[in-house]
């Protein structure tokens, strides 16, 4: 008996233990991604076949003004931004980057493309990345309202003025899931770039497949220590359910061979979502890399949404 109640109470501990590493691996800020087994957190084709681009985004960039922004959010959190006022332009695109990474690495290879077509950017650190407060990543469940302060903040910046916005990975679903909310009534469009259908999804998939480990019981006694201590449930919000009641049109990119976030998550999203909606599915387009696969596809979308 003595033995028995020593071995539960060992894997308890153990169970418990594993469950802190998942929270700390998944929502803890950190200052560089921590490694899956075999793969790294943002694993993507980005980086190794669009290197040069990169680098010369990020150095088209670098030449840019721009005025700091800081706002406060919905619960208190000071937020961080950069705005490039562009010719006195009355339309705006708000950028949002993915899990883990910036804004000037997962936009270098689109911020010209918009700057070019003449409209101002607001490019934020999301939260628990960059200069941006808080310690904990909620995949969108608070980021989605830190969006909407962001798109008020813009109002705020310029008067009578069009909002897009566009999203990548978890920057993607924190958009879809703001198309949910109360938004201002000038936000003309969302651009969502592979993002995933909710943070238990995504999270379940990490778990089962990059990490090989079993759903039961670990995603479910992580999501309890992450709801204790981050403040936040995984199955709080869906970017699925949020599009169901979105009156703001959404083009959609995808790569069919996504490696992070399932081709079939963005074509549930698509099919989920009731308003105004447009697709560009792109064959041999891992995470991320639709619009560099194929750039023509992609902008001709754009140019027809954006009204350019």
């Amino acid at each position: 008996m003595i033995i028995a109640v020593s071995v539960f109470v060992v894997g308890l501990i153990f169970l418990g233990a594993v469950s802190l590493f998942g929270m700390n691996m998944a929502v803890v800020r950190k200052n560089k991604p921590m490694a899956l087994p075999g793969k790294s957190i943002n694993s993507s084709c980005f980086d190794t076949m669009f290197k040069d681009d990169i680098t010369k985004g990020q150095k088209w960039i670098e030449g840019i003004p721009y005025t700091e922004q800081e706002i406060i959010s919905f619960d208190g959190t000071k937020l961080y931004g950069r705005f490039y006022e562009n010719n006195g332009s009355k339309i705006t695109v708000l950028l949002m980057h993915g899990y883990r990474s910036g804004p000037m690495h997962d936009f270098s290879c689109a911020f010209k493309f918009y700057f070019d077509k003449g409209f101002n950017l607001l490019v934020p650190d999301q939260r628990a990345h960059g200069k941006s407060g808080g310690k904990f990543i909620t995949y969108g469940v608070k980021e989605r309202y830190d969006a909407k302060c962001w798109m008020e903040h813009i109002n705020r910046i310029i008067e009578d003025g069009v909002i897009y916005a566009n999203g990548v990975s978890m920057g993607a679903s924190t958009l879809l899931m703001a198309s949910g909310l109360s938004l201002p009534q000038n936000v003309k469009g969302i651009i969502a770039d592979c993002g995933f259908t909710s943070p238990g999804a995504i999270i379940k998939k990490v778990i089962k497949e990059d990490m090989k480990l079993p759903l039961f019981p670990l995603y479910y006694t992580t999501r309890a220590v992450t709801r204790l201590i981050a403040g936040f449930d995984f199955e709080e919000c869906s970017a699925v359910t949020s599009v169901k009641s979105s009156s703001v049109p959404i083009l959609f990119l995808h790569g069919k061979s996504d490696g992070f976030v399932p081709f079939c998550m963005g074509e549930e999203i698509f099919n989920a979502t009731a308003c105004e909606k447009k697709a560009v599915w792109v064959e041999n387009a891992d995470h991320g890399c639709s619009f560099m696969i194929d750039k023509e596809a992609c902008a001709n979308a754009l140019y027809g949404f954006l009204g350019i």
